[in-house]
């Protein structure tokens, strides 16, 4: 069995302290550490280092050497160009397949918050057990405590077998990220989940679903596989990789499999997305807490509170009469935003990019 993070993403929606050259995953802002740091301490509370492996963009190597120094140079896998999940997550099927022939991998994310990590670790096990006996990906789904609309929702369905003491369910349908109205509907139906991302499956069943549903790319993964380990294997690799069609692994392959080779569990580990700033802040306040404070700064409050304020540098940064703002102060940029808006600086980002690059490059 091996955990795979994946943590090559830009994180557009907490600019400006996640950029394209330093992304959030790898910034100290959760109480001093990185997410990438925490994620990887999470899981070497059970798991040995030389049974994680690492999925990011090639620039990025250096961030993983720096912060997890215990990652064996040949665990961290490369993506030569960015080109969306589809080839990242094909990548590392043929990567571990041929180091690792018919192994069993859990795919997690780099960004996230697991409160109850011993019931996490506890799933995890479940789900690759029931993939390494029956060949079928397992998914780890939270069960909703309120009605997101930050999230993707799974619908599951009957229950098909247990593994330990979890339920093993069919999944009905995904459902991307919903308004306010109909979140609150799914929340409401108790038969609903929240898409986290995690999953197992067998690398050798993997590539055979790419090579059913997605040729083009298998093509290139089985050359990619035969010069791994040779010196050819970095030319062949940027050669084939930037053939592969640019989409998601959703799109891309698993909307066009049968939906009983996936099947969920639904978990309760207190897990929290940190996708935006509100987020963040959700997740990061503690109940004597009326504001969430990251970096060196120094901050005054005056009547202010349910704000999150993120700093570089040891400027005061001071408050006077607000409430549900996120202040996030770098050497380069600044953002002022409310907090219930803070998913729209996904847009201010791609504005940015196209407008003035040097602010997200």
């Amino acid at each position: 069995m091996k955990i795979i993070i994946f943590c090559g993403g830009y994180g557009t929606r907490m600019w400006p302290t996640s950029t394209k050259s330093y992304p959030k995953q790898f910034r100290n802002i959760v109480k001093g550490r990185s997410f990438y740091r925490r994620t990887f301490e999470r899981y070497t509370t059970t798991f040995s280092a030389s049974d994680i492996l690492i999925s990011t963009e090639a620039r990025y190597k250096q961030f993983i050497i720096d912060q997890t120094p215990e990652i064996p140079l040949e665990n961290i896998i490369l993506e030569p160009i960015r080109r969306d999940n589809l080839g990242a997550i094909g990548l590392v099927a043929a990567i571990v397949e041929k180091r690792f022939p018919s192994e069993v991998m859990f795919f997690s994310w780099a960004d996230h918050f697991i409160g109850r990590v011993d019931e996490f670790t506890k799933a995890i096990n479940a789900a690759c057990e029931y993939t390494k006996r029956t060949g079928v990906s397992v998914s780890l789904n939270e069960k909703p405590t309120y009605a997101s609309i930050h999230n993707g929702w799974i619908e599951f369905g009957d229950k098909v077998g247990e593994e330990g003491d979890y339920p093993v369910y069919k999944i009905v349908r995904h459902i991307e990220k919903p308004d306010e109205k109909t979140a609150k509907e799914l929340f409401a139906a108790g038969k609903y989940l929240i898409h986290t991302g995690y999953a197992s499956w067998r690398s050798d069943l993997m590539l055979t679903y790419y090579k059913e549903y997605a040729p083009a790319v298998y093509e290139g993964l089985v050359k990619i596989m035969d010069a791994w380990g040779t010196e050819k294997y970095e030319d062949v690799l940027k050669t084939e990789y930037s053939k592969f069609e640019k989409v998601s692994v959703d799109y891309g392959l698993f909307e066009k499999m049968p939906t009983d080779l996936r099947l969920t569990i639904a978990t309760e580990t207190e897990w929290e997305d940190a996708g935006t700033w509100e987020l963040f802040y959700k997740a990061m306040i503690e109940p004597n807490e009326e504001n969430v404070i990251e970096g060196e700064i120094k901050t005054k409050f005056i009547e202010s509170s349910g704000n999150l304020i993120i700093g570089e540098g040891e400027k005061m940064i001071s408050l006077v009469g607000l409430r549900n703002i996120v202040v996030v102060d770098t050497h380069g940029a600044l953002l002022v935003c409310d907090m219930s808006d803070t998913a729209k600086v996904k847009d201010l980002f791609k504005i940015l990019e196209e407008e003035n690059p040097e602010f997200v490059d």
